[in-house]
């Protein structure tokens, strides 16, 4: 008896979901470890300040670290100790610095800011002064009422740019005292700074391999970028701040204003927001040297100009080279926009910020070119 055929197909096998790749449930799993990370970090992050001014110390010293190692000639044999030895030197190096540094500029730094600050009062009923006998002198010559509109503007002006020098200095000098007192507090710091630089290459690895396999290769591209922007602008700007912080603390001297040392801090502090900070610097100088030696006021300006050309000229270009590429007016924007968002901190970091986005962008952009439709 023959068996009847059949006539039902066999059900199609259902194709996986994306839900169910092995790719997806990796990339899922880091993006919640991630947001999980960010959150705790966020939660408490009040109590990792120490270790956020850590990390930018041994991000500092890094390049240090690494010339140490290359010249220690057991460095093959034993790289464990030779990265060990490096470190030791290196803080004894930049602890040696800031001592020398300290013992030679900390007690005129402190008599000096305390004369400055006690001192503000009288530099402005100084300046508001100075500033009426010049009018006094045109009286003759200058129509009442443009006398009364010259005043009135001078007056509105005066009492901003005095507030703002106020509110600068006062936040310059307690966020230094701030600084030393912190750094004297920390005693955690230096040991945290050690494993940190020791196993800083272990720890990159641990990073990249958070990464599926397939984008490692853009990962470590990306950070490459990131950390060329990051190191050229921070150090750029760190020793543009050294070297023009000395520049008018000694032409300040020259000069023989008072409170050179203060003036140079303020300078050199201020150095770090690009384009305005060396414009409220001269604000500061001017109207120090307008309330305590007038004549000078001109000498000031001739120094301010000089310092300028220097670093714009000269400084600029060799430090910062190619990193920034941007324009000034496009920079100011960004400076407002910073300020706007995070306050005097995002006028600091608004700059490198948008270089690193930028050139990021451009990696991706051409990466995502390169890619077969």
């Amino acid at each position: 008896m023959v068996e009847p055929v059949s006539t039902r197909t066999a059900p199609t096998a259902r194709p996986p979901s994306p839900l169910e790749s092995r790719r997806f449930r990796r990339v899922l799993l880091v993006l919640l470890a991630l947001i999980t990370v960010g959150w705790v970090l966020w939660t408490v992050r009040g109590a990792l300040v120490p270790f956020a001014v850590g990390a930018v110390i041994a991000y500092l010293l890094a390049p240090l670290v690494a010339a140490f190692e290359r010249v220690i000639p057991f460095r093959s044999r034993s790289p464990g100790l030779c990265r060990t030895l490096a470190i030791l030197l290196s803080y004894v190096v930049a602890g040696g610095l800031l001592a020398l540094a300290g013992l030679i500029l900390f007690p005129p730094l402190i008599r000096q800011s305390t004369e400055f600050v006690e001192s503000i009062p009288d530099y402005v009923t100084s300046a508001n002064d100075q500033i009426f006998q010049w009018l006094d002198r045109y009286q003759t010559t200058v129509p009442p009422q443009i006398q009364a509109q010259i005043e009135s503007g001078l007056s509105s002006l005066g009492s901003v740019a005095i507030s703002a020098i106020r509110t600068a200095v006062m936040t310059t000098f307690s966020a230094v005292g701030a600084a030393i007192g912190f750094f004297s507090a920390v005693v955690l710091l230096p040991f945290w700074l050690f494993y940190v630089l020791k196993d800083e290459r272990r720890g990159w690895q641990w990073f990249y391999n958070l990464w599926p396999e397939g984008w490692r290769e853009d990962v470590r591209a990306i950070v490459g970028i990131v950390d060329r922007t990051l190191a050229a602008y921070i150090r750029g700007q760190l020793l543009l701040g050294v070297v023009i912080g000395l520049a008018t603390g000694v032409a300040m001297a020259i000069i023989g204003l008072t409170q050179p040392i203060v003036l140079g801090l303020i300078a050199g502090v201020l150095e770090l927001i690009p384009i305005l900070g060396p414009i409220i610097t001269f604000i500061i100088i001017a109207l120090v040297a307008l309330a305590t030696e007038p004549s000078k006021l001109l000498w000031v300006g001739v120094a301010f100009i000089i310092i300028q050309q220097l670093e714009n000229n000269l400084l600029v270009p060799r430090i910062h080279g190619h990193v920034v590429q941007m324009n000034p007016a496009l920079v100011m924007l960004l400076i407002v926009i910073g300020g706007a968002l995070w306050g005097v901190l995002g006028m600091i970091v608004i700059v490198p910020l948008a270089a690193i986005c930028r050139d990021v962008f451009r990696y991706l952009y051409h990466r995502l070119g390169d890619e077969p439709a």
